[in-house]
């Protein structure tokens, strides 16, 4: 059984209104006096223009209600849809924003690399050979010998993570709640028992005064010397003799080469430097004509990448268009089935 459920404001004016069309079939004339039945199908028909009128009403009431509720729906959609878009926004903004620190942290990167060639290429503007001072090298605690450069390829810290320690005990709060467990109590709670001092004659007593007055003799100079440190010097009365130190031994020396010689091996320099640089180039040659079908396969897929990428928008526009129709078309039958059923059962109510 259905429980009963208090009627609401629609009930009950359609229940007025069946009271009302009751009280008023009262009032009509008999079907079967002919000299009424002009006023009888008068009265009729005024009741069928007030029912529809009602009918009326009552579908405004219900198409602004309808209504209200869709434009409800489309207002919550369009802020579903703005907070969609803010959000694609704001990560679009952030990946712009990391690829533009990392091109900003390229172009300062390469400049410095820029500075540091010209630099380099300044020092050797006149064609001589520097030679390494191994003297000013290790005398200078900021040369390559006590700081080298990164940048160089020296690394001080490669392999230092092979020394870090990764233990359980020491990285987790559990780990160091277990070894605590697992000490012994003499560990985390020390006990210390003074020694017994034996009165008379010898033993621990006399070893304790002996340290005692060791101590005390050691404060006592600490004292003196503290005290001698805020004193001021007295002139001396007599002449000192100024030790001089020792001289210091002759810096070596590395003979300087000649002219000719630092000729010819900037030469030889510059001759394997072009050697090099054509044996490099007789590889990439070699290595593109081996991968001359690979080069021209990818040229190709590049080639026609844009037109394949146009196709696949034009297919989605497409797609997106026949799905917004079919939701269009969707939406309007379900407003007329749910108007035609709304009519209906108020016809046999």
């Amino acid at each position: 059984e259905w429980p009963l459920r208090p009627g609401g404001l629609a009930e009950v004016e359609m229940i007025e209104r069946a009271r009302e069309k009751r009280a008023w079939e009262k009032t009509l004339p008999p079907v079967d006096d002919v000299s009424q039945l002009s006023k009888r199908r008068a009265m009729m028909e005024e009741l069928e223009r007030k029912e529809w009128v009602i009918r009326e009403r009552e579908i405004e009431k219900l198409q602004q209600v309808r209504l209200q509720v869709l434009k409800q729906i489309l207002e919550k959609r369009e802020e579903d849809n703005n907070g969609t878009n803010t959000e694609r926004l704001n990560a679009i903004w952030s990946k712009k924003q990391v690829a533009k620190d990392a091109k900003f942290k390229k172009m300062r990167t390469e400049n410095i690399k820029a500075l540091r060639k010209l630099a380099s290429e300044r020092e050797k503007v006149e064609g001589k050979l520097s030679r390494r001072n191994v003297v000013s090298d290790y005398s200078s605690f900021a040369s390559q010998v006590y700081a080298p450069q990164t940048r160089v390829g020296v690394f001080l810290d490669r392999g230092s993570e092979l020394y870090n320690v990764k233990n359980r005990y020491l990285n987790t709060y559990e780990g160091l709640l277990e070894l605590e467990n697992s000490l012994p109590d003499y560990v985390t709670q020390p006990r210390i028992k003074l020694p017994n001092l034996i009165s008379g004659k010898g033993g621990a007593k006399k070893r304790f005064e002996k340290r005692l007055k060791e101590l005390d003799d050691t404060a006592e100079l600490i004292k003196l010397e503290k005290e001698k440190q805020f004193e001021v010097p007295a002139p001396p009365r007599f002449l000192q003799k100024v030790v001089r130190p020792p001289p210091r031994p002759p810096t070596p020396s590395v003979d300087t080469p000649s002219e000719e010689d630092e000729r010819r091996e900037l030469a030889i320099i510059f001759l394997q430097q072009l050697l090099r640089g054509r044996a490099i180039q007789n590889m990439m040659q070699e290595g593109k004509e081996k991968r001359m079908e690979l080069i021209n396969e990818l040229r190709s897929t590049e080639a026609l990448k844009p037109e394949a990428e146009k196709l696949n928008k034009d297919s989605k526009k497409a797609a997106r268009a026949v799905q917004r129709k079919q939701r269009m078309m969707h939406h309007k039958e379900n407003l007329a089935n749910e108007m035609l059923e709304g009519m209906g059962g108020k016809n046999i109510g």
